[in-house]
């Protein structure tokens, strides 16, 4: 018959063996840099196995261990929670907003549109944007959330009052526009601080382009030209005095479709120029 003292030592080894095959399987797949419950309890099989025959842990060592063991779960269930409950609200609290999303498939150009739905599906969050799903983390800046409504209200707007662009410059910006045929023109468009975002559309709409505001996004369509690009400054002149830093402020960056675009109302993005 076997004894308590074997029956013990065959759950001590069983235990064991059953932490060394756990590590056997860390070793494989990578083993996390974090002390998760399963390394904890490895390290206290180990602590059996190789515990002092004569000197053995009581029991209330054990169960001073086990309760450690306990929190540790707890706590990494606890910080599970936190986790999703701050992206579901973040992802909830980007819905109505637009946002430039980093394109999954050219990591060096943003996408801008508007939210329109947050998706939770196992434990990731995903948005809306444009009828298409993107990941929460791909999200690369955010806008005020301006409804299309809100076009007129813009467009009345002084360029010096959208938020953000204050100390814009008095001087000239000059638009490339490339035809079907190859065939490029340049429009220098003198820019004051007291134009208008209205103004600056009809500026714009002289060189045959057309405009329009988008959720708070400032278009400017391509149409069925090869590309069209803004500028700093005069064409076939170096003079940098005489150059408006108003692309700087407005940020314009292409889209998916060849468009021109800039989100008015944010001006976080840092300083480019977009062309194509």
């Amino acid at each position: 018959m076997a004894t308590l003292g074997s029956i013990q030592q065959e759950l001590v080894t069983m235990q064991s063996q059953t932490a060394v095959n756990k590590a056997k399987e860390l070793a494989a797949n990578g083993a996390s840099q974090e002390l998760d419950g399963d390394a904890f309890l490895m390290l206290m099989m180990e602590q059996l196995k190789n515990q002092d025959p004569m000197d053995p842990m009581d029991n209330s060592e054990m169960l001073a261990q086990q309760a450690q063991f306990t929190q540790l779960q707890e706590l990494q269930e606890l910080n599970e929670s936190i986790a999703t409950n701050n992206m579901i609200q973040q992802a909830n609290s980007l819905v109505g907003k637009t946002v430039q999303v980093v394109d999954p498939n050219n990591t060096s150009r943003l996408i801008t549109g508007l939210v329109t739905s947050a998706n939770f599906t196992n434990g990731s969050a995903t948005i809306t944007v444009n009828g298409k799903e993107y990941p929460l983390g791909l999200v690369a800046s955010i806008t005020d959330g301006a409804s299309a409504s809100s076009a007129d209200v813009i467009a009345n707007k002084k360029l010096s009052e959208l938020n953000g662009a204050q100390g814009i410059t008095d001087g000239y910006i000059y638009v490339t526009v490339q035809d079907e045929k190859y065939q490029r023109t340049h429009t220098d468009i003198k820019i004051t601080g007291d134009m208008t975002v209205a103004d600056l559309q009809k500026e714009i709409e002289k060189t045959g382009l057309k405009t329009s505001i988008k959720d708070g996004v400032l278009v400017i369509e391509k149409g069925d030209n090869k590309s069209i690009a803004v500028t700093q400054g005069k064409h076939d002149n170096n003079n940098a005095s005489v150059a408006s830093n108003l692309v700087e402020k407005m940020e314009m960056f292409q889209s998916e479709t060849g468009d021109l675009e800039t989100a008015i109302l944010d001006f976080n993005r840092g300083t480019s120029t977009a062309s194509k």
